[in-house]
């Protein structure tokens, strides 16, 4: 039954059709968005790729997207052209978890229960339940319920298989976020929109909306163009909508009863990490300019 929970949940990142339909209607999910409602969601605002959100870059390929299909290979798999992707995913994730199940042999059962659970850590639980929490927000109600059954698939499994000691190497190998008074402008932009970085997930909506709070206008393009833009014209307030975004993610990652605790430690160092430089940064550059101070700095 795992095995054709998580298959189906994987069915639904794909773009809607009739079989996607039937695959909803067994999950109780209701009416399938439009294509439009599919675009909006996982091309424009939340791609549903690990690579953007484990990767030091936030974007598409890189060492994340090699360490998923390191995992492939470690079993002797060819990994596909986009193990990162969450449908392909998930599917590989009920492949193991049937495996597993149809192991008749010992020793071969208890090997497909390592890969499941090291898959498992290593690769779903270091960003789904951060992924998941954005889907939530922006997501239309099909999506949401989506996300909602996801993770309580995903809490189940890690109750079922127990926590792993190791830390998952995606996490313990990323970089924290730059400090544009040592890196460079371009690194610091880049870290904003690294996930795994900054502890929070900056969707293309989200920077909209800080256009809208400061009375900015918003340049058309990828989000990279569009924060810088946003900096250019108004860093002081810039920096400081983006600490109160960090500090909104610390809080977040605070939630009650978390799927993963020492992972969502981690995020939520990461976000506290974020507010502290950005205000600490809102108030040095509001001083340069003889701005005065900007608002609060407290990160909480």
């Amino acid at each position: 039954m795992t095995g054709e929970l998580f298959r189906a949940l994987g069915s639904l990142v794909e773009p809607p059709t009739s079989a996607a339909q039937r695959v909803a209607n067994l999950l109780d999910l209701g009416p399938l968005p439009g294509e439009e409602e599919y675009t909006e969601l996982f091309l424009f605002q939340l791609t549903p790729y690990a690579s953007v959100y484990l990767g030091p870059e936030g974007m598409l390929g890189g060492g994340a997207r090699d360490l998923i299909a390191g995992f492939w290979r470690a079993l002797e798999l060819k990994p596909p052209a986009e193990p990162d992707h969450l449908a392909v995913m998930l599917a590989f994730y009920a492949r193991l978890a049937e495996d597993e199940a149809g192991s008749e042999e010992l020793r071969a059962r208890g090997a497909m229960h390592r890969a499941r659970k090291a898959f498992l850590w290593e690769h779903l639980l270091p960003w789904l339940p951060v992924y998941l929490s954005k889907v939530m927000d922006l997501a239309p109600p099909f999506y949401r319920r989506w996300a909602r059954l996801l993770e309580a698939a995903l809490r189940e499994e890690g109750s079922a298989l127990g926590a792993q000691e190791r830390f998952p190497l995606h996490l313990r190998e990323a970089p924290g976020i730059a400090d544009p008074r040592n890196d460079s402008p371009e690194e610091f932009v880049g870290a904003l929109l690294s996930p795994v970085r900054s502890g929070m997930i900056l969707a293309r909506s989200d920077l909209g909306r800080a256009g809208r709070a400061l009375g900015l206008g918003t340049r058309v393009g990828e989000r990279r163009f569009v924060l810088k833009g946003l900096l250019e014209q108004n860093p002081v307030g810039t920096l400081e909508w983006l600490r109160r975004e960090a500090a909104g993610w610390v809080r977040r990652h605070a939630r009650p009863d978390p799927l993963a605790p020492g992972i969502a430690d981690f995020w939520q160092g990461r976000a506290q990490a974020t507010a502290i430089l950005l205000a600490d940064l809102a108030e040095s550059v509001a001083l340069e300019t003889g701005g005065g101070a900007p608002g609060s700095a407290e990160t909480g």
